[in-house]
């Protein structure tokens, strides 16, 4: 680990519930860490909102306080972490249902940037090479999982994937701006997303949207494996397993409506 990153890290592991607050002097003895270079740290925190100084009272004027507290960022980061643990702990007892139903691999999916993020796979009885495993990424462009979450974002995200660098993972990879984007019109009317060789060779992946409590997709599940176990002329078979799985993870998550695909 980079000894700045560490000494980074190590001044927010300070703030605690015994101690939320910290004064420059304080954390510089703590630390033992020079002041200028302390007040460079917290400087750059307070700018990302990793920390923050909150307004005090003095002499009938609003200053800022000489304490640090953790900022709204770190809040907002850890409920992130927070509904990716909540959803996998909703979802692995479906998706193994799943998984035991065709023998694929199943896969969990999670929207992060211009990315999508696996959070959890549950492995085929007869595992094959598949790109996948938990905490790799897949752009939003290449692979059923991840292209699936695309199809049901805002014009401003998908302008934003399409302008950005594109990588020839397999022989299948979109790689054209009229391709990705029929595609993703594609996942949006029909429901699902399939994809052959786009991320590693010879591999097949299908995959649905999940939707959450305020009627967003952030979630994809998939399965996936090799081209003579997921057929094209099968596909029905799969997806009424797939959909049927995506509506109830999505019930869960507090989505009320019906679920709008195949159930």
């Amino acid at each position: 680990m980079s000894k700045t990153l560490e000494k980074g890290i190590n001044i927010l592991t300070l703030f605690t519930e015994e101690k939320p607050s910290w004064r420059l002097d304080e954390l510089a003895i703590e630390t033992d860490i020079p002041k200028p270079t302390l007040h460079r740290f917290l400087k750059t925190f307070t700018d990302l909102g990793v920390l923050k100084r909150p307004y005090v009272q003095s002499g009938g004027q609003l200053i800022l306080s000489d304490h640090y507290l953790l900022g709204n960022k770190l809040i907002e980061l850890g409920a992130i972490a927070a509904n990716s643990i909540e959803i996998r702990s909703l979802a692995i007892p479906y998706m193994k249902m799943l998984q035991q139903k065709f023998d694929l691999a199943v896969q969990l999916v999670v929207l992060d940037e211009t990315d999508g993020l696996y959070i959890e796979k549950i492995e085929s009885l007869k595992p094959v090479l598949l790109y996948t495993r938990v905490g790799r990424r897949a752009p939003l462009y290449a692979g059923a999982c991840s292209r699936i979450l695309l199809s049901f974002q805002s014009e401003e995200k998908i302008g934003e994937v399409l302008q950005k660098p594109r990588k020839k993972y397999a022989s299948g990879t979109p790689h054209t701006d009229e391709e990705i984007s029929e595609l993703i019109d594609f996942g949006k009317k029909n429901g699902y997303a399939y994809s052959v060789s786009e991320l590693e060779e010879g591999t097949v992946s299908i995959a649905v949207p999940i939707f959450n409590s305020d009627r967003r997709v952030e979630y994809s599940i998939s399965i996936a494996g090799i081209e003579s176990l997921l057929p094209q002329e099968k596909i029905n078979t799969f997806l009424e397993g797939l959909w049927e799985t995506a509506a109830l993870i999505s019930t869960e998550l507090g989505y009320s409506m019906p679920y709008p695909y195949g159930v």
